[in-house]
């Protein structure tokens, strides 16, 4: 008979953290940006595979791919210690002006503005481009958050929600207030 010989107690794998995005949440977990949107695309269909509520941000040339959003700036760092891999950044989203097309991200709290509105919902990000450029040009920021199998296109963080759907609508577009 051989003697038992002790085996190493395995570390324990950390639980991973409820990745659900917060309704009506500002932070997010900032995880790339791109200057070719199809690559975008593909981090965040990897996100979207793991479990992680992925959103697109057009500004500029660039695309950015973030996850959340989140109701505190802790929540999403504790999302962001599950993406090390991607040197994600935490911020948090300020409120815009319709002047601001698409808002930087701070990293210092900013006013709450947690109204968004809803202007489109698409198979694809390619269909949405004419619905992204008409918001573009209203001057309001635009999000692309993937949802369901669709792209839906918002607008927002916006403080003024009414003043923001009346000239939308004045362009054309159908507006529905989401949170």
């Amino acid at each position: 008979m051989q003697p038992e010989t002790a085996r190493p107690a395995s570390a324990p794998r950390p639980e991973r953290p409820n990745l659900t995005a917060d309704a009506g949440g500002s932070w997010r977990v900032m995880v790339g940006s791109f200057g070719n949107r199809e690559n975008a695309e593909r981090l965040a269909a990897t996100l979207r595979r793991q479990g992680y509520p992925v959103g697109l941000e057009v500004s500029g040339e660039l695309t950015r791919v973030w996850v959340g959003p989140y109701s505190s700036q802790a929540r999403a760092r504790t999302i962001a210690n599950t993406l090390g891999q991607y040197q994600p950044q935490v911020a948090r989203m300020a409120a815009s002006t319709p002047a601001a097309p698409t808002p930087e991200p701070q990293t210092e709290p900013a006013p709450s503005a947690s109204r968004f509105l809803q202007v489109g919902a698409f198979r694809n990000a390619q269909s949405a481009q004419s619905v992204v450029e008409a918001v573009r040009q209203a001057g309001y920021p635009v999000v692309l958050v993937e949802e369901g199998g669709l792209v839906k296109v918002r607008v927002g963080p916006l403080d003024d929600a009414s003043a923001a759907a009346a000239a939308l609508r004045a362009r054309g577009l159908e507006v529905l207030e989401v949170r």
